[in-house]
């Protein structure tokens, strides 16, 4: 009896969804097989078969997985900031730039993978979409929270700033982008950067 069999269920799902979430991540959807995910999972075939069932609902449960624990990251980074005495909006720009300052960033999960067209469904979508929409709800709190009187365009307008600064960071692998996007936020809320 190999060690593997001996492993609960829970146990395994999270090494799949470790295992999927490093490899998905590095190298894309497309680019990983179900295969490897079993090899650095350290699973069987038929124990990732009977979690799940097809690529497909591998990649729900990864990115159902990747939003909650990366939002929990940055709500408790954002937080942190806000402790050192941060204004809340602008602390979700310095919680970004440690992230973007981490080795091995590859930009957004969420964004990189909307754009592989041919692996993902309009399931993966949906979530992609939910994800988007909770980081905006987030910083709707935050923002609301400090500038009570803030208009109702702010929120969205601070994701699209999260996004384009996020992609930009990829792209240019420097944290500049983080630094104009929190430069511009706070223009919009009217405080100093």
């Amino acid at each position: 009896m190999s060690p593997a069999t001996n492993v609960t269920p829970a146990v395994a799902e999270r090494a799949v969804l470790d295992a999927a979430d490093a490899m998905f991540y590095e190298r894309g959807i497309a680019g990983v097989t179900m295969s490897e995910i079993r090899d650095a999972a350290g699973v069987s075939m038929r124990r990732l078969y009977s979690l799940y069932p097809s690529k497909s609902d591998l990649v729900t449960g990864w990115l159902q997985d990747r939003h909650t624990r990366w939002m929990a990251w940055f709500a408790g980074s954002v937080e942190r900031h806000v402790r050192q005495g941060a204004d809340a909006v602008l602390a979700t720009f310095d919680a970004l730039e440690e992230w973007v300052a981490s080795p091995g960033y590859r930009g957004c999960a969420f964004l990189n993978s909307i754009a592989e067209t041919d692996a993902i469904n309009d399931v993966h979508r949906t979530i992609i979409a939910d994800h988007k929409q909770a980081l905006v709800e987030h910083v709707a709190t935050l923002a609301f929270a400090d500038h009570p009187d803030a208009p109702a365009w702010l929120p969205p307008a601070i994701g699209v700033l999260i996004d384009g600064a996020i992609v930009r960071s990829a792209v240019f692998n420097t944290t500049a982008p983080i630094a104009a996007a929190r430069s511009a936020a706070a223009h919009l809320i009217g405080v100093t950067a």
